[in-house]
Order: C-alpha cells, then sequence, then structure tokens
C-alpha cells in the first residue's frame, strides 16, 4: 500500500505557520496606516457615520469602532497588498496546496479505518460481547466518522472546483467582510470603490488594471460572492442530521470541526 502523506510532512513541505506569521506581523506593522486611510477626513466612511448613521453612531467612540471594525476586516488583505503580483500568486497557491492537501490527507485516514471497521470490535467468536460493543462503542465511533467523512468530502469538491490562483485571489479571498461592512453602513457602490482604490493607491499595489471599474469587476464582486457562500455554508453547519448513535458532544465536536474546516481551511 502506498504511503499517504501525513500533516506533519505537509507541513514541512508549504510551511503554513511562517504565512500565517507573516500576515499577523503584516498587520501590526500597516494597522496604524490603515486607520489612518480609512479615517482620513476625505474617506467617504465619515459621510456615512455622520449622516446615515446618526443612531448607531452618536459619539466619536463609535465612529471609532466602526473604523476599526473595517480595519479588523483587512488584517489578511493588507498583507497582499505589500507583495507583488508574482508572490501573491506564489503564496496563495502554497497556501491552497497545504489546505487542500490538510483535507485530503485527513480523509484518506478516515477511509483506511471505515474500511476496516472490526478495529473497534471483538473477535467474531465473541457474539455476546460483539452485540453490546457494536451497539455502546463501535457504532458510535463509526458513524461520527462516517459523518465527518461526509463533511471532508464536502471540503474536498470544494477543493476540486475552486478556481485557479491568480494575482487577484489574495485579494478577491480576503477583503468580502470588508466590502460587507461598507456595505450594511448604507455605502454607495462608488464610495466603496473610492475606498478600495485609496487602500490600493497608499500601498502602491502591484496592479496596472487596478481602476475602478476593474475593482468592482475583477475584486469586489468575486470579494462579495466567496464570503457570502462561505456564510452561508457557516450557518447550515448547526442545521445537519446525525446519526442518532452519536452523542452530544460527538455532534458538537463534529459541528466544531465542520465551522473549522469551512472558515480557516478555505482562507486563502
Amino acid at each position: 500500500m502506498k504511503k499517504s502523506t501525513t500533516i506533519q510532512e505537509l507541513q514541512k513541505e508549504y510551511n503554513p505557520q511562517e504565512i500565517i506569521d507573516a500576515v499577523e506581523e503584516s498587520f501590526q506593522k500597516h494597522r496604524a496606516k490603515l486607520v489612518s486611510i480609512i479615517g482620513h477626513s476625505d474617506s467617504p466612511i465619515l459621510n456615512y457615520n455622520q449622516n446615515q448613521q446618526i443612531s448607531f453612531l452618536e459619539t466619536d467612540q463609535d465612529q471609532n469602532t466602526i473604523i476599526d471594525e473595517v480595519v479588523e476586516s483587512l488584517k489578511d488583505a493588507v498583507y497582499f497588498m505589500t507583495l507583488n503580483k508574482k508572490e501573491r500568486t506564489l503564496i496563495t497557491q502554497r497556501m491552497r496546496s497545504y489546505e487542500s492537501g490538510y483535507v485530503n490527507a485527513i480523509l484518506k485516514r478516515i477511509n483506511y479505518f471505515l474500511e476496516e471497521p472490526e478495529l473497534l470490535r471483538p473477535p467474531t467468536w465473541s457474539i455476546s460481547s460483539q452485540k453490546r460493543r457494536k451497539e455502546n462503542v463501535s457504532g458510535s465511533v463509526i458513524d461520527l466518522l462516517g459523518a465527518l467523512r461526509s463533511n471532508l468530502e464536502i471540503e474536498m469538491e470544494y477543493w476540486e472546483n475552486v478556481s485557479r490562483a491568480g494575482y487577484l485571489t489574495g485579494f478577491q479571498m480576503t477583503m468580502g467582510k470588508f466590502f460587507v461592512i461598507l456595505r450594511d453602513l448604507g455605502m454607495s457602490q462608488k464610495d466603496q470603490i473610492t475606498m478600495a482604490q485609496a487602500l490600493f493607491d497608499s500601498f502602491h499595489v502591484d496592479w496596472d488594471a487596478g481602476d475602478r471599474e476593474n475593482i468592482k469587476m475583477s475584486l469586489q464582486k468575486p470579494a462579495l460572492a466567496n464570503y457570502e457562500k462561505q456564510q452561508r455554508e457557516l450557518r447550515q453547519v448547526a442545521s445537519q442530521p446525525f446519526s442518532k448513535t452519536l452523542t452530544p458532544e460527538m455532534i458538537l465536536t463534529l459541528e466544531e470541526l465542520t465551522f473549522l474546516y469551512k472558515k480557516y481551511l478555505r482562507r486563502f
């Protein structure tokens, strides 16, 4: 049997923690700059705070809260703003290779286990004991792994159909929440694009075609679609039906794992 790649081997090959640390370091380094851009006196967000959101934002503290929320939504995106086109593409490819490899590695191991369910059962000649253990232990564990496999197969399908990584993919995957916050403030399409363009100009983002129409079609629309799809799937996690053999603790574990797979293994 061909040896399957382990999670440790994937981590050694792609070193995802290096990228996660770089994202955090970049955000801390540029956070003040982001606050300055978003909260600048010419920023459209101040008009919406003052005019359309008066009942919601009555003090400077409230205004700063919204600015902070917008800034926090750019935590991953600002890292990509500091990279050139080639670097952005390579980072996305590297992290996606790790993320998809992670899902595939776990799925293979679960399949191996489910192909040999006797691992949790006593010898076949111990009939009475087998019945008891099958009902109390083996059946529950097998059902748990079966449910986890179903969730992982959905994740694997996502990776098999995900669009090819390009130099804009990093922004399309990380700026959805940014645009949602602006939209929920009641901000016009024009002003949303103005804010995105101000960010790109301030960070000198390597994108020759980064004009207003291209930002709308190549960045904003895909980013919103990706974010809203993820949010829909996350809301559906708790509504999934589970086998009656699963304990409440098992169901909670399944829901937590499914949530984490969808949220963090699709980060890039």
